[in-house]
């Protein structure tokens, strides 16, 4: 008996311990392999996310590493959770449960996988929501129109070309706007950058935008217009045009001054290759737009939209200068001593006068810039000079 009784002892707190230790892990149908003895604290305070962002917040504050294997559709589902500083585990299966998810938990490492078997053991289909915007739609480009998202939606990336983009739902990557604004309502989530080229950004209060905010242009004059009463809207549009004519004449002298040499080059390809320059200026005009849409819908490209908008605008300064040097070398006034700043200065006051005729005179100058454009591209401003034959 005295040697009985220590083995009846030792086998009594062998059962104890294992007894304490599975109280402390049970299994969990969520969860494989076992967490740290002691569980981190997290707190959570989510209002508008996604089970994705909530199993960051959690191995972030835990420490853990994260590998995360389901569909997108499960990672981007929107989730509201907020947690005052309980266990690891409790939250986890929490956001685990809300996305019909798994997790495998070993060396620190926290591998979440969809939930392929239910409670009954047959395997788990993936449960599409009753309202279609809780999936992801993907891209979402329109071109000729203004595209909008609506507050149960999740696309992967919003382009309009030719209007305005309205978001309230979530947009995972860029929203971008070509001949528009772009429009954040109340509970609208952009997580990339918002670029309007030819317009706006506004976010409202309530609207969330990761990236950047680009506006580049703004609200047509032609809104302030109509907020005011007719006859200051005649002279607001009279001090325009005269703004307007002023300020075209001050930059043809001031392209003239900086670079006469490379302007009596683009003058000499324009006079030399008129029908090229003219198909080159016009394919400028038609190409410009679906351009920006191809750089818009690659991440990689969206910031080269600017400088693509850069380049429009020099290509029509210099061609603005080239019609005045060509048609103030064509005038019979000042023929002694008359240098390319003089003759570019005489052309530009003739523009500004042409300019100055409602609706003609603003399609004409236009229309002999878009041609002038065309060389300077073709010249590569002035550089290239073709060979008299």
């Amino acid at each position: 008996m005295r040697t009985a009784k220590p083995v009846i002892l030792l086998v009594l707190a062998v059962v104890l311990v294992a007894g304490h230790v599975g109280a402390q892990t049970p299994a969990t149908p969520w969860l494989e392999g076992r967490l740290p003895d002691k569980v981190p604290i997290v707190s959570i305070d989510q209002t508008r996310g996604t089970v994705l962002d909530a199993l960051e917040a959690i191995s972030k504050q835990a420490g853990w590493s994260l590998v995360v294997t389901a569909p997108e559709s499960a990672r981007s589902r929107a989730l509201s959770i907020q947690i005052r500083r309980r266990p690891a585990d409790e939250a986890l299966k929490l956001v685990l449960e809300a996305g019909a998810l798994r997790a495998t938990f070993a060396d620190g490492v926290l591998k979440v996988r969809p939930d392929t078997v239910t409670a009954s053991g047959e395997p788990a289909r993936e449960r599409k929501s009753g309202r279609s915007g809780d999936e992801n739609k993907g891209e979402r480009v329109v071109v000729g129109g203004s595209a909008r998202v609506e507050a149960n939606e999740v696309v992967t990336k919003v382009v309009a070309v030719g209007g305005s983009v309205t978001v309230l739902g979530h947009v995972l990557g860029e929203a971008v706007a070509v001949g528009g604004s772009v429009k954040l309502h109340p509970g609208a989530r952009v997580d990339g950058d918002a670029v309007a080229i030819g317009g706006t950004v506004v976010v409202q209060d309530g609207a969330s935008l990761g990236g950047n905010n680009v506006g580049i242009g703004g609200e047509p004059v032609a809104w302030i217009v109509g907020l005011l009463s007719p006859v200051w809207a005649s002279a607001l549009l009279v001090s325009f045009a005269w703004t307007r004519a002023l300020l075209t004449f001050v930059i043809v002298l001031l392209v003239a001054l900086a670079f006469p040499a490379r302007v009596v080059a683009v003058k000499t390809f324009l006079a030399s290759r008129l029908g090229v320059s003219s198909l080159a200026g016009f394919a400028l005009l038609l190409g410009f737009v679906p351009l920006c849409v191809l750089l818009a819908v690659t991440i990689i490209g969206i910031p080269l939209i600017p400088v693509a908008v850069m380049l429009l605008i020099a290509l029509w300064l210099f061609g603005i200068t080239v019609c005045a040097l060509w048609l103030g070398e064509r005038i019979p006034l000042l023929q002694e001593n008359k240098t390319p700043l003089k003759a570019a200065a005489l052309g530009g006051a003739v523009l500004v006068v042409v300019g100055l005729i409602p609706w003609i005179g603003t399609a004409v100058i236009c229309l002999a810039a878009l041609v002038a454009a065309g060389a300077t591209l073709l010249s590569r401003f002035g550089q290239r000079v073709p060979v008299p034959a």
